[in-house]
């Protein structure tokens, strides 16, 4: 087929990586990927899936959107894993190109994987169009065998069908006339017509299916039975009927070599797994069928899940059907998938059939000639040799009309529908209890609900659905409050969380509950004061701001209200007249203490009877006051913010008392947390997302950037702002720590490690580990002290490898570390923007004073 986009998938260096290459594509071009993928974890949800698909035939429609979820999500998955990004660049086009030709695009898996063999490819989801590939487009698997490039096999009508049912005794018991009857009324039609010819083996033992095989000659042999996986042995295995009939495991190889017998060798074999044993008995055919076609057979179609009896008869009959009318086999399993698709409405089993093929071709047979004359149904060709030389008792060789008891057809009938019922509804009670484990209460409910109206006593049905319905409640009303508290409603999310707040499922309820009742408390203050501030009533405005600090600092002064209160009220007290000052006399120096002036007044000298005050001092002399008291000079006014510190008289450095200046302050801590941020994301994208193109896409001149210009740039704006201290020492010290770290940033942190990178990191720790203890020596400072020693102590972390190594090419660790110190870096300067702004918005009890 010239529209075919074929993909080799092959292992990488660890389990779980791989490799993805276009080999061909109508769109042209060889595009490849790496992708890891969890195979183990798909692995282990392979019985939940196969429950979930099984569980879908139930007539049930409300099940349909909660039952494809499981299966969208594996699929989706899958799809993304597999189409990267160029990958997938390819696929669109190709599919533009086989439109445009009119023709439709193949997927051909090459699979050289073989734990790839068991993941259910046919899942395959495409999220951008919604669309699962194998509806739309065939899909096969190519499993890596020599190519013998045989040409399609003539073949004049009928095609000769051999089917095989075992069923050990020792194993869940198949219902074997019931399985015939099934295969049988599938292929009514393409029988009556002369196209296909069915013969059934007597039983499943060796010998018996060797002899029949020797009656050749057989086109297509259809198994119907239990298959497992060794995973001991890496291979598919299927349970024939042994002596003494209980179960004979017989290996992938050995059926291969049991087949090879048949003159021609059978070109298709399918593999129908039962559908009328106990659930948790998961059918892996999937390696049976890759080992089968890695050993000569041209296709296996497989079913990798239990498949219900409507779906294996509905996937019969389209796909022979599609074969006899001389459809490719890709062409025909995409037929009889369609076919599944018909009924119930909204099963997903057509996922269950998978087809794996060798070679360049899907053109198995080519019919040539008229078909022969229809035959009765309840008689067909006898067998050529002694295999088939059977008596009208014997069940097993159609050899003419059998009679059948019409009671035991319809028990056997009823048993088996019976059976398939019980597994249905466990299947549904399976993926319903497992949505209720992971907490997705409305899938459950759903599965639950569908489950009791089909069997309305089923196990512990009801207490669980309605456990599920009670915790959906739960989580409504606790997704509703968070939707509150996003949304500034804080009485209605403290009612939320009060509600929840008693379940282990939200741990984080009451601590959420207690902080929405606080933020109402406050915005309830910040109304009231808002009120008393409008009627003018200052001291109520100053009493509320008050209560408002306890409960938030930052809310304390809303828009500045309580600020002006305190104004308010400060002008409308009178300052207290100072009395009168007498100058100091000769004989009695004056004392200074901060702003007070206090000093001894004169003796008054004796006055005489009648004498006036001014008469008593002598000519030129001040008026003493009437009573002696110390002179008051009023404080003058200085402003935190603005006011410089006074000069050190011995040295001429500024005095280190006093805190930094919030506006630099708040310059510095913003380019350390951008430098911290910008950072953190270049190396998360470097560690997760993709590490090949890094250097070619600027990741090192990025982190140039952030290490030797922004942080730099913040560190000397702490300078400015005064951190550690306002000396000479302490300027000194943050101008070292600015060039050292303007020098570790713009060495690079390259492939391979420079002597100067690496001396300028532990030079920018040691100057910051001095820088910190000054901070920390000065009270204004000292949270600042901390957050500065975060800072720059942790930047030798970036050369600590992932097993221990120190100092090596840092990008081959994938840079765990230098993440951890990037992290440091912006938390480092979050903080110093939370210190800021409590340096800007002054405290009530600064203020008021």
């Amino acid at each position: 087929m010239d529209c075919d986009i074929e993909l080799e998938i092959t292992t990488g260096s660890a389990r779980g990586e791989y490799t993805v290459h276009v080999v061909r594509a109508p769109a042209g071009g060889h595009a490849s990927g790496m992708f890891t993928l969890d195979v183990d974890d798909i692995q282990d949800r392979l019985p939940q899936l196969e429950a979930t698909v099984l569980a879908s035939a139930v007539a049930a429609r409300r099940t349909l959107p909660v039952a494809e979820a499981a299966v969208r999500e594996v699929g989706q998955q899958l799809f993304q894993a597999l189409f990267t990004r160029e990958v997938y660049g390819t696929y669109r086009a190709s599919l533009g190109a086989a439109q445009h030709a009119g023709q439709q695009l193949r997927v051909v898996l090459r699979l050289a994987a073989p734990e790839l063999a068991t993941m259910p490819w046919e899942t395959l989801f495409d999220p951008e169009t919604e669309t699962y590939l194998c509806q739309t487009e065939p899909l096969l698997r190519h499993i890596p065998a020599p190519d013998y490039n045989q040409n399609p096999l003539d073949v004049a009508p009928p095609l000769r069908i051999l089917g095989i049912v075992a069923s050990p005794r020792d194993l869940p018991t198949l219902d074997v006339q019931a399985e015939k009857e099934h295969l049988g009324r599938a292929l009514a039609g393409p029988v009556a017509e002369g196209r296909v010819e069915l013969v059934w083996s007597r039983s499943g033992t060796w010998d018996d299916i060797q002899s029949m095989l020797l009656a050749g000659p057989w086109h297509v042999v259809h198994f119907v039975g239990h298959g497992d996986y060794d995973s001991r042995t890496d291979e598919g295995r299927i349970a024939l009927v042994g002596p003494d009939g209980r179960a004979a495991m017989v290996r992938a190889v050995r059926l291969m070599a049991l087949l090879s017998v048949a003159a021609p060798r059978p070109r298709l074999v399918v593999l129908n797994s039962c559908s009328s044993g106990e659930m948790g008995q998961s059918d892996l055919f999937s390696g049976t069928a890759s080992a089968l076609v890695r050993s000569g057979i041209g296709a296996v179609a497989a079913m990798q899940f239990a498949i219900s009896d409507s779906a294996a008869i509905a996937f019969a009959h389209g796909f022979y059907a599609a074969i006899a009318n001389g459809r490719t086999v890709d062409e025909a399993a995409r037929v009889g998938r369609i076919s599944v698709m018909a009924s119930p409405d909204g099963t997903l089993e057509w996922v269950t059939p998978a087809l794996y093929v060798r070679g360049g071709t899907t053109q198995l047979f080519t019919l040539k000639g008229t078909p022969r004359a229809s035959v009765p149904l309840e008689s067909t060709t006898p067998g050529r040799t002694s295999g088939a030389a059977g008596t009208a008792g014997d069940p097993g060789v159609n050899v003419g009309p059998v009679e059948v008891d019409a009671g035991a057809a319809r028990a056997a009938q009823a048993n088996a529908e019976h059976a398939m019922k019980r597994a249905q509804l466990r299947a549904l009670y399976v993926q319903a209890s497992a949505e209720l484990r992971a907490r997705r209460y409305e899938q459950a409910v759903e599965l639950f609900s569908d489950l009791l109206m089909l069997e309305p006593e089923y196990r512990d049905a009801t207490a669980l659905r309605d456990n599920a319905q009670e915790r959906l409640e739960l989580s409504g009303a606790y997704r509703d409050a968070l939707a509150a508290e996003e949304a500034g409603d804080w009485l209605a999310a403290a009612d939320g969380f009060a509600r929840v707040q008693d379940d282990p499922a939200y741990p984080d309820a009451a601590a959420r509950r207690k902080d929405c009742e606080r933020r109402q408390r406050v915005a309830d203050l910040q109304g009231e004061l808002r009120y008393h501030s409008s009627l003018g009533s200052w001291e109520t405005v100053v009493d509320v701001s008050n209560e408002l600090a306890t409960l938030d600092p930052g809310a304390a002064d809303p828009d500045g209200l309580a600020t002006a209160a305190r104004a308010q009220l400060t002008k409308a007290t009178p300052p207290e007249p100072p009395p009168a000052a007498e100058p100091p006399s000769e004989e009695q120096p004056t004392e200074h203490h901060g702003s007070y002036t206090a000093f001894e007044p004169p003796p008054e000298p004796a006055r005489q009877p009648g004498m006036s005050a001014i008469q008593a001092t002598g000519p030129g002399q001040p008026t003493a006051p009437s009573s002696p008291s110390p002179s008051y000079a009023a404080p003058k006014a200085t402003n935190p913010r603005t006011e410089r510190p006074p000069s050190n008289a011995k040295n001429g450095t500024k005095s280190p008392a006093g805190p930094p200046a919030w506006v630099p302050l708040t310059w510095g801590a913003a380019a350390l947390t951008l430098a911290g941020l910008i950072g953190a994301c270049f190396a998360v994208y470097f560690i997760w997302i993709d590490d090949n193109y890094w250097y070619e896409s600027g990741g090192d001149g990025s982190l140039r950037i952030v290490y030797g210009l922004i942080a730099p740039f913040g560190y000397l704006m702490l300078a400015v702002a005064g951190l550690p201290e306002r000396t000479v020492l302490g300027r000194t010290v943050m101008a070292g720590l600015v060039v050292s770290h303007a020098v570790f940033g713009l060495s690079g942190l390259n492939y391979a490690v420079e002597a100067t990178a690496v001396a300028g990191s532990f030079a920018v720790a040691g100057v910051g580990l001095w820088a910190g203890v000054l901070a920390l020596r000065s009270q204004p400072g000292r949270n600042l002290g901390w957050l500065l020693l975060l800072a720059t102590v942790s930047v030798p972390l970036v050369w600590i490898q992932d097993k221990g190594t120190f100092m090596e090419s840092w990008y081959r660790t994938q840079a765990y570390f230098a993440l951890v110190q990037l992290l440091v870096l912006g938390a480092a300067g979050t903080g110093m923007l939370v210190a800021a702004r409590r340096l800007r918005t002054p405290s009530p009890e600064r203020t008021s004073s």
